[in-house]
């Protein structure tokens, strides 16, 4: 019997080991003394936070002693959202070199938005635009990092 405090384990194992290995994978990005803040520092924030979250979904529902609830897979429908937002994310980083972080994140969010309720494309729009703005302002002009630009290299 499949149970999700047997499923939520081995996720948030699977989720620690991710973790880890982006922690590696960042430890070997090598950058400039004289930058102000290294490449590698946020890939190491999201490979601590992603093992650190992976391995308290696994102790916590290691742990769990209540009723063991059976899962509820998707059907169809839900098989197919899961297929759509995974070539999103191909799509994403297949299109950030050429595009752009700033204008490839706003792309994605629009569209992961826009396809999962149709009825708020206003929203959707709005929503990715901002994100693009985060992006750019956050990460490029606040913190340095060096992502591509895309056509606003210019």
């Amino acid at each position: 019997m499949r149970s999700q405090r047997k499923c939520d384990t081995v996720a948030g194992a699977f989720i620690a080991l991710l973790g880890a290995v982006v922690i590696v994978a960042a430890s070997q990005i090598r950058g400039d003394v004289e930058e102000r803040l290294p490449p590698r520092t946020l890939p190491y924030v999201v490979g601590f936070m992603t093992f650190a979250g992976g391995l308290l979904l696994a102790v916590k529902s290691h742990r769990f002693r209540g009723e063991d609830p059976e899962i509820e897979w998707p059907e169809k429908d839900g098989w197919v959202r899961i297929g759509v937002n995974l070539l999103l994310l191909a799509l994403f980083t297949a299109l950030m070199d050429p595009l752009g972080m700033p204008i490839t994140t706003a792309l994605y969010v629009a569209t992961a938005i826009w396809y999962m309720d149709r009825k708020r494309i206003l929203a959707a729009l709005l929503t990715g635009a901002g994100s693009a703005v985060v992006v750019y302002y956050l990460f490029i002009k606040l913190l340095g990092l060096t992502f591509p630009l895309g056509p606003l290299a210019g």
